[in-house]
C-alpha cells in the first residue's frame, strides 16, 4: 500500500504543478471523468444504458431519445449526473462540513422518486416494498453471498446513531492521507447501508467529494472491473482493510495520469475510444431516424381500410351540396404508385393483396369535377379539386389539389384518424371547395 500511496504522490505532484491547465484542456478532462463517473458507477448497479448511450444524452440533453432503455434507467442517469455536479461544486467549499442531510439530498436525487421494488419477507416469501428516496431504510437489506452466509449491514433503527458516527469521524480526519480516508469513508458507509437503495453510488459520490475537496481527481472504479471491486470489498470484509484501499489506489493512479496528460495538451482519449466515439456517431445519426412504423402496402392499405375511406364518404356526401349548382359533377377515387400514374381504387383489389409486404403505394386521392355552372352555362368552366393522401416512408399526411400551404399534420402509420379529425379536414376541404366554386360561378 506504501508503494501506490507513494506513486500517487508523485504523480499528484507533477499534476499540480501543471496548473493551472488551459480552459479548452480542463473542460475535455472534466467531461471525460463526468462520463466515465456517471456511467460507470451506474452500470455497476444494474443501469442499461451502454457507453454510447450515456455520451449521446450528456451531448443531445432533452433531446435524447431512448431506444431499448427504460425511462427509469434514463432518469437516474440523468439525475446521478445531477449528483456529480453538486459533489464538484460541494468539493469547491474547503470548509464545508459534511452532513446527514448532505447524504439524504444525494440519495433522493440520485433515485428521482419513490418506487416499488421486489422484496423478500423475513421467511423467504417474495413480497414488494415501497422504496422511499432520500430516508433511511425501514426494514433490514442484508445480503445473501455466494457461500450461503447471510452478511448483515446495520439494522435499521441503527442507522441514525452509525451515520451520526460516521461523520463525527469523519470530521477528525483532516490530517490524514486523502486516498485512506476516502477509502474508509466508502467501506464505513456501506457497512450501515443506510438506504434502501442507492448505497453503492452515494458511497462512490462520497469518496470523490473527499478526494475532489482535497485537490485530486475523481477516482474511476470501471463497471468492466466490478468482480475486482467487489473482491477488494470483500477483503475488507476480513479485515482486510488495506487490500480496499490498495485497489482503489490503483484507480487514482489512473485518473492523476489523465489529468497529467490533459495538463500537459495532450489527448484523454484512450484506445478504445475511438471505437467508443464511433458508436456514439452512429447513435446519434440513428436517432434522427424514425422509429415509428414504415410504409409497406399492407399498412397502407390498413389505414386506407380503417380511415381513410370513410372520410372519403364523409367528404363525397359534404362536397354533394354543391352538385345542383351544375350541369353534370363527378367523382373518382385512385391510388398512384411510385413507377405509375393514378388508377382507379375500384381495382385496387385486383392489383394489390392487401397482405402485401411490397412497397408500391405513394397515394391515395378523392378527385371532383364539376361542369357547366348552371348560372352561367359556360362549357368551358369546369371545376377541379381532389384531396390526396399522401404515403411518406414513415407516416401519411392530407393535402388539398392546388391549394397552397394546405400540407397538414403528419400522422404515424400505427394511427388511425378518428371522428374529430376527420370532421375538421372535412371543414376545411369544403371550405376550399366553396371558394373556388363561388369564383367559378360568378
Amino acid at each position: 500500500m506504501k508503494k501506490i500511496i507513494d506513486q500517487i504522490e508523485i504523480l499528484k505532484k507533477e499534476f499540480d504543478s501543471l496548473l493551472p491547465m488551459e480552459e479548452y484542456n480542463s473542460n475535455e478532462l472534466w467531461q471525460k471523468f463526468r462520463l466515465e463517473w456517471n456511467y460507470n458507477s451506474n452500470h455497476i448497479e444494474g443501469n442499461t444504458l451502454t457507453y454510447g448511450d450515456t455520451k449521446l444524452l450528456f451531448r443531445l440533453g432533452d433531446d435524447f431519445k431512448a431506444q431499448n432503455n427504460s425511462l427509469k434507467d434514463v432518469n437516474e442517469m440523468r439525475a446521478h449526473d445531477v449528483a456529480v455536479h453538486l459533489i464538484k461544486e460541494w468539493a469547491k467549499e474547503k470548509n464545508r462540513k459534511l452532513t446527514e442531510k448532505d447524504i439524504r439530498e444525494l440519495n433522493e436525487i440520485i433515485l428521482v422518486k419513490d418506487f416499488w421494488a421486489d422484496a423478500q419477507t423475513s421467511d423467504g416469501q417474495p413480497t414488494r416494498r415501497l422504496i422511499k428516496v432520500g430516508q433511511y431504510k425501514e426494514h433490514p437489506n442484508h445480503v445473501i453471498l455466494k457461500s450461503g452466509e447471510v452478511f448483515k449491514y446495520a439494522e435499521p433503527h441503527e442507522v441514525p446513531i452509525k451515520m451520526k458516527e460516521l461523520l463525527d469521524w469523519y470530521e477528525t480526519q483532516n490530517d490524514e492521507d486523502p486516498l485512506i480516508v476516502a477509502a474508509y469513508l466508502h467501506y464505513k458507509f456501506v457497512l450501515i447501508h443506510p438506504f434502501d437503495d442507492g448505497n453503492g453510488r452515494v458511497s462512490r459520490l462520497l469518496m470523490n467529494y473527499h478526494l475532489m475537496k482535497n485537490g485530486y481527481l475523481p477516482l474511476i472504479i470501471m463497471s468492466a472491473d466490478k468482480p475486482n471491486y467487489l473482491y477488494a470489498l470483500n477483503q475488507a470484509d476480513t479485515g482486510n482493510v488495506n487490500a480496499f484501499v490498495e485497489y482503489l489506489g490503483k484507480q487514482l493512479i489512473w485518473s492523476l495520469e489523465i489529468g497529467i496528460k490533459a495538463a500537459n495538451g495532450k489527448s484523454v482519449s484512450e484506445e478504445d475510444d475511438l471505437y467508443k466515439e464511433i458508436e456514439v456517431w452512429k447513435k446519434e445519426l440513428k436517432s434522427g431516424i424514425s422509429s415509428n412504423p414504415k410504409r409497406t402496402d399492407k399498412r397502407s392499405m390498413e389505414i386506407y381500410d380503417k380511415c381513410i375511406v370513410n372520410l372519403f364518404d364523409l367528404i363525397e356526401k359534404e362536397s354533394s351540396i354543391f352538385s345542383d349548382l351544375f350541369l353534370s359533377s363527378k367523382t373518382t377515387r385512385s391510388f398512384k404508385m411510385h413507377t405509375s400514374g393514378f388508377f382507379d381504387l375500384s381495382t385496387i383489389g385486383q392489383r394489390f393483396y392487401r397482405d402485401s409486404p411490397q412497397d408500391n403505394l405513394e397515394k391515395f386521392r378523392l378527385f371532383f369535377e364539376f361542369n357547366t355552372p348552371l348560372n352561367t352555362l359556360d362549357s368551358e368552366k369546369i371545376l377541379k379539386m381532389g384531396i390526396n393522401v399522401n404515403l411518406d416512408i414513415f407516416s401519411y399526411s392530407f393535402q388539398i389539389d392546388n391549394v397552397i400551404d394546405t400540407r397538414m399534420e403528419k400522422y404515424n402509420y400505427d394511427h388511425f384518424i378518428d371522428q374529430k379529425e376527420m370532421e375538421d379536414l372535412i371543414q376545411i376541404f369544403v371550405s376550399h371547395l366553396f371558394e373556388k366554386i363561388k369564383k367559378i360561378t360568378k
